[in-house]
């Protein structure tokens, strides 16, 4: 038998193999695609069977990859490796891509990084030690409210196996890891680790049907089998597991996400019954609907000038948003606005609010956004996209419509005109986030799956 140091330079030496395959064979994708649109000839059939070929490769070359990573599994019983392994006692370390940038200055502000932060803030209020660990382009050591943050230098950004096994080096004297996303916990086998999923990351507009091309989920999997336990903020993530894998979606807890008690109140700042305040309050990029906002927008603002308000709360994403929202703005100087705000003063983005935007397109769980704009007393306007359904019920407690440019037109003139409809669905969704997605609960939960990995009483 191999000894465990031959068969892990194995593993990463067929890792590195199968991820350049999978990248060529990716490129010649595209090369077929191109030239079955543009020849439909012999040459289209010579590539056509080029791509088979590799991909065919890249499938046997995975397979002989997970053989070797159980036999490197397999080299020392899980029970005696954790029972050996050196740990310091209430070390719990969160790991994760993104906290601050990757070079350690600035702070990103979204919901996955809140949700971090509050687990940390609680992990630590129960006497654990927590650290929020990223990758960075240089190592780096700060603290942010009272949590350390650690950039441990290097990683990749696409590539997650890379980086589950740089932290699986860091994080060796750790009590337990907790891999926000899941996929982080791929390559980490000493250690007992809870994963995290914030919605499916593959449904994004980039989804082409192609049945000369499946893509590689096993990451999921692999990290499935890796974790005690995978915390999903939806039941959309479970419920895909299950056409893939059922074992390992017994392995799955549905914990939505939450709002601060303390923090979100109903917002007794409306306006003045002539003009109705619209809130986005989310990273302002794509993936989150900040381009069919605009253009719905800026059909709405054309006919209903008099009275919309519309306010974009986030942070610009990148450059080509940035400049649609100061191009939105300059010519609506009056009813569009941005702002920012810290993660302590998210609530007051919602003061005034009497319809708040969550119009995903893409990769989404329950959105804290969503859940805060329903406590805060505000009409909700969402999309069928991720656990979002989890949340709203058309109709009922707010609009749930398809990420379109034109269903969210309607769905807001909609809204300006039956104002009656408005606060019913309002007051509806304010009882539900309080029936269901405190903080307090959520805490409750968390603390409950803590103790049962680490079989505390």
């Amino acid at each position: 038998m191999k000894s465990r140091k031959d068969s892990s330079n194995d593993f990463i030496e067929l890792n590195s193999y199968i991820r350049e395959l999978e990248m060529k064979n990716k490129e010649l994708v595209k090369d077929n695609a191109e030239l079955a649109r543009r020849l439909d000839s012999k040459r289209y059939k010579a590539v056509d069977l080029v791509v088979d070929s590799a991909y065919s490769l890249a499938r046997k070359t995975n397979n002989k990859r997970l053989l070797i990573k159980r036999n490197l599994n397999n080299t020392t019983s899980p029970k005696k490796k954790e029972k050996s392994r050196k740990t310091i006692n209430g070390r719990i370390d969160i790991i994760n891509i993104n906290f601050y940038d990757w070079d350690g200055k600035t702070l990103y502000k979204g919901g996955a990084e809140r949700y971090v932060f509050d687990l940390a803030c609680l992990l630590k209020k129960k006497g654990f030690s927590p650290r929020i660990l990223q990758c960075s382009n240089t190592p780096f050591e700060k603290k942010y409210n009272g949590i350390e943050i650690i950039g441990i230098g290097g990683g990749s950004k696409s590539d997650m196996r890379k980086d589950s096994f740089l932290f699986s080096r860091y994080c060796h004297d750790a009590e337990l890891i907790i891999a926000s996303p899941l996929e982080l916990a791929s390559e980490i086998y000493d250690i007992p680790v809870i994963g995290i999923n914030h919605g499916i990351n593959f449904d994004g507009d980039w989804n082409h049907y192609n049945k000369k091309y499946l893509p590689d989920y096993s990451i999921y999997i692999d990290s499935l089998k890796n974790v005690k336990s995978c915390v999903c903020v939806d039941t959309n993530f479970i419920n895909w597991t299950r056409t893939v894998d059922y074992e390992s979606s017994l392995k799955e807890k549905f914990i939505p996400n939450y709002y601060d008690e303390e923090q979100f109140k109903v917002s007794t700042k409306k306006g003045d019954g002539k003009k109705v305040t619209f809130v986005y309050p989310r990273r302002i990029y794509n993936a989150r609907g900040a381009d069919i906002t605009i253009e719905a927008f800026d059909k709405l603002l054309s006919d209903y000038n008099d009275k919309v308000v519309i306010r974009f709360v986030g942070q610009v994403d990148n450059e080509e948003i940035g400049k649609k929202l100061e191009t939105f703005m300059n010519k609506y100087p009056k009813n569009v606005f941005h702002e920012e705000y810290d993660m302590k003063d998210m609530h007051k983005a919602y003061e005034g609010a009497d319809v708040v935007l969550v119009p995903t397109r893409y990769c989404e769980g329950t959105s804290l956004s969503c859940i805060e704009g329903m406590v805060s007393g505000a009409t909700i306007i969402t999309t069928n996209v991720g656990g979002l359904p989890n949340l709203v019920i058309d109709g009922f407690n707010g609009r749930l419509i398809s990420p379109t440019t034109e269903e969210l037109y309607l769905a807001a003139k909609d809204l300006i005109e039956h104002p009656k409809e408005r606060e019913r669905m309002a007051k509806n969704g304010r009882t539900v986030a309080e029936s269901a997605f405190s903080k307090s609960n959520w805490n409750e939960k968390w603390e409950d799956e803590i103790n049962r990995v680490l079989k505390k009483k």
